[in-house]
């Protein structure tokens, strides 16, 4: 795997890179150091495979926040995590899906703790196995943005692709409890996946792939309560 490390102070690449390099083993991952956010969108633009980047928001040149922004514009779906003092932009991080924000300096329990959850969240992927045209399918969690109920059906979104399948919603938000705190159930019609909202706003989220849902009035404070827990969570 490839790890992207970017700061423009060379003590904390090295930090970040050890630590990486002694929780994944040097045979498994290589880091790829950079002091401006310029030269990562240089590199992913050349093509450069990234499984996860670490980046300073505050840089001389091009800063974290913004060299995030473009990487997502080009594509990059890599999880990110922002090393900062400033631990108040946490929500602008969720615009561009942050994974989590560290504390400088690095603080080693911390570190420990962000590299176990990126192995189980991002290298260890959660599987849902579903039954749909007379095959068994395996689908990653991270990938289902939503999932729609129709009549007895439900209709699973993927960004490129969709799967009808009969059963209940209720059925599916019990099987994807059991493996993933990520989804939460905004309208009895609706399943989103919490890493796939863009914005909230009191009566609708729009998400990743460009579609508004509709929020139940019943469901309204507890889904704003719940999506604020989870952005801290993810953040911290």
């Amino acid at each position: 795997m490839n790890i992207i490390i970017c700061d423009d102070e060379n003590i904390f690449c090295e930090q970040v890179k050890n630590a990486v390099e002694d929780f994944f083993g040097k045979l498994d991952c290589t880091c790829y150091t950079y002091n401006d956010g310029s030269d990562v969108i240089e590199a992913y633009k050349k093509g450069l495979s990234m499984d996860a980047l670490f980046l300073d928001i505050e840089m001389n040149s091009l800063d974290g926040m913004s060299t995030a922004k473009m990487l997502r514009d080009s594509g990059c779906e890599a999880p990110i995590i922002f090393l900062t003092s400033h631990t108040e932009m946490a929500m602008d991080g969720y615009e561009v899906q942050a994974f989590r924000f560290l504390g400088k300096p690095i603080v080693k329990e911390k570190m420990d703790k962000t590299l176990i959850s990126l192995k189980e969240t991002h290298f260890e992927k959660k599987r849902l196995i579903i039954h749909c045209d007379g095959e068994d399918i395996v689908i990653l969690t991270d990938d289902i943005i939503f999932i729609e109920a129709m009549n007895n059906s439900i209709n699973i979104i993927l960004e490129d692709k969709d799967y009808t399948i009969r059963k209940k919603l209720s059925d599916i938000q019990e099987e994807l409890n059991e493996i993933s705190d990520d989804f939460y159930r905004i309208h009895r019609g609706y399943l989103v996946n919490l890493s796939h909202v863009k914005k909230h706003q009191s009566k609708e989220v729009l998400l990743s792939n460009g579609v508004s849902l509709p929020i139940s009035r019943s469901e309204a404070v507890a889904f704003k309560d719940r999506l604020f827990e989870y952005v801290r969570n993810s953040a911290f």
